[in-house]
């Protein structure tokens, strides 16, 4: 069964929609331009872990640090070092430092240091993009509970009785696996006092191996940011709900807006955004399932011709990229430009942009 489920049954637009998908399907240009939104990188054989079989609740019910999830690292002022190992890709690994750290007051900032491992050969490009890509690195691709309660009705977990240590931070040891379609099994070491994640780890679960590993090396509370250009977002943004007339006006279009199904899986946040894009509207929803976040961008297609910038910007037509437990789509469906990226499978998001479409 889906992890993310619509309101209707499928149909011949899904149709299209996968085999566009399928026929397109292509790797680093498209991934390069999608994932703008999130961080990708690239299995190596496991580490150790005592986590054979799958979380379960633990009988108290969850930490209180779980509900400071949502915003602990916006709320902690903090700098620190954190190495960064990115296994989805087994043919294009990537390892690197970054200096992280936020004022506690809403602003971060993120700078990779020292590419350690690197299949792409041009680093000053890669340290431009990632530059470009604070904000959405940041706020996306770290294991964090987004919301207690979608999390809670979608994973189970288990909080190990041994406390870690993670630069200089005592942490519980949090096991987490999705309760339905779980493709990979999440180690997560939060430091309890302010629900912050020093460290974490994806393991795929078909294949046993790690996927991803970050953690802090140095860990400095109300460390001195004064060297830092701390930020917020990129593009100037402005929120609205996602169902008003005050967010059709300001978007100039008729959004596409995917309707899932209440309850469980992933489910639509009420608030979205408009950015400014080279001068044209873009409507930026946010899907999650209390942990994972599935990001959905809509712009209208321009009524004048022009050359096309590859396949995928062809009309009908969508590329999607699969990389470990991160997909990207980009193409054009119904007269809209789309973008979608995140935690989830080519068929989740082909499912949820036909949701849109109905």
């Amino acid at each position: 069964m889906s992890i993310i489920q619509r309101m209707r049954e499928p149909g011949t637009s899904r149709d299209r929609i996968q085999g566009a998908a399928r026929g397109l399907r292509g790797r680093g240009v498209m991934l390069a331009a999608s994932l703008a939104l999130v961080a990708c990188g690239g299995g190596i054989p496991a580490s150790n872990s005592d986590t054979d079989g799958p979380p379960v609740y633990g009988a108290n019910g969850p930490p209180d640090y779980f509900a400071m999830g949502p915003t602990a690292p916006f709320t902690t002022a903090y700098r620190g070092l954190r190495k960064v190992e990115l296994y989805y890709d087994a043919q294009a690994p990537m390892v690197y430092r970054e200096d992280v750290g936020s004022d506690g007051q809403g602003k971060f900032s993120v700078e990779t240091l020292d590419v350690l491992v690197s299949s792409n050969p041009n680093t000053s490009l890669f340290l431009l993009l990632q530059t470009q890509r604070q904000a959405q690195i940041y706020r996306h691709r770290d294991f964090r509970i987004r919301d207690l309660g979608l999390f809670l009705a979608n994973y189970d977990y288990v909080v190990a009785p041994t406390p870690t240590n993670v630069a200089g931070v005592t942490c519980d040891r949090v096991q987490v696996q999705a309760r339905v379609a779980a493709q990979s099994r999440f180690e997560v070491d939060i430091d309890p006092t302010t629900g912050l994640v020093m460290a974490w780890e994806e393991h795929d679960l078909a294949t046993g191996t790690l996927e991803a590993r970050i953690a802090f090396e140095t860990y400095v509370p109300n460390g001195d940011l004064s060297d830092m250009v701390l930020m917020d977002r990129v593009f100037q943004t402005s929120l609205y709900g996602v169902h008003t007339g005050a967010f059709r006006d300001a978007l100039g279009f008729l959004p596409l807006i995917p309707e899932l199904q209440p309850g469980v899986g992933y489910q639509l946040v009420p608030q979205a955004e408009v950015l400014v894009v080279n001068g044209e509207n873009w409507a930026k929803l946010y899907l999650t399932d209390g942990m994972a976040t599935c990001i959905f961008m809509d712009s209208t297609l321009p009524n004048s011709g022009g050359a096309s910038a590859g396949p995928s910007e062809k009309k009908g037509e969508v590329a999607v990229m699969q990389i470990g437990s991160w997909s990207a789509l980009r193409g054009t469906v119904g007269g809209h430009s789309v973008i979608m990226a995140g935690r989830v499978s080519e068929l989740d998001l082909a499912t949820v942009l036909d949701s849109s479409l109905r």
